[in-house]
């Protein structure tokens, strides 16, 4: 037994290189969202100070009669290349209920990941998009001050149209992928920026 005892730090040491390697992967890369040449349907949504926050947008046309399906709004943000998702931090006071989605090109949209009952703020999601993305969307299903909007509106006029779910407040929006992943995991920049902005505000059409 004395004589397999030589192999224990020999183990040790491997299995520590090995948990090393481990965590190294799971490092953070810098924010994304505050690289050059990012566009969000609101650039307060991105702008680094958490004081300032830009509301999701409606799209265009999307006002429903009293009886209708409530229309959802949608914040979007934009990429200059493509990178690989892992993790979604949103600041903000009202949402309650949301859908994270990334686009896996030509407005391919694929659910990343899906939240109930928001119950934190900062919300710090772990999304599972293992394609590289240049567009990520946030899609609001519920708010915090929905039940106060639609007493309001009912009080001013019971037959009134209009958005019955109140916008989502971003204060900022982050996004991140590993430290250690490799330039394979990003394709080719986008268009200038006056390409960027009218494929933007053609999805909130």
């Amino acid at each position: 037994m004395n004589r397999n005892l030589w192999l224990l730090p020999i183990c040790l040491y491997f299995l520590s290189l090995f948990g090393c390697a481990l965590v190294a992967k799971q490092e953070w890369s810098d924010n994304y969202a505050s690289i050059t040449g990012v566009r969000a349907t609101n650039a307060r949504m991105i702008d680094g100070n958490i004081r300032t926050f830009g509301e999701t947008a409606f799209r265009e046309g999307s006002e429903q009669d009293t009886f209708g399906p409530a229309p959802t709004s949608q914040a979007i943000v934009m990429l200059p290349e493509r990178k690989v998702i892992r993790r979604v931090v949103i600041h903000s006071d009202n949402l309650k209920k949301f859908t994270v989605y990334a686009d896996k090109g030509s407005e391919d949209w694929q659910v990343v990941k899906e939240v109930n009952n928001v119950t934190s703020n900062p919300i710090d999601l772990s999304v599972n998009a293992p394609f590289p993305t240049d567009k990520i969307r946030i899609r609001v299903l519920g708010t915090t001050d929905d039940a106060s909007l639609r007493r309001g509106q009912r009080r001013r006029n019971f037959w009134a149209s209009g958005n019955r779910r109140a916008p989502g407040k971003i204060y900022e929006i982050e996004l991140y992928g590993y430290q250690s992943a490799t330039a394979a995991d990003a394709e080719e920049p986008m268009g200038s920026q006056d390409q960027s902005e009218a494929e933007l505000d053609q999805l909130l059409k």
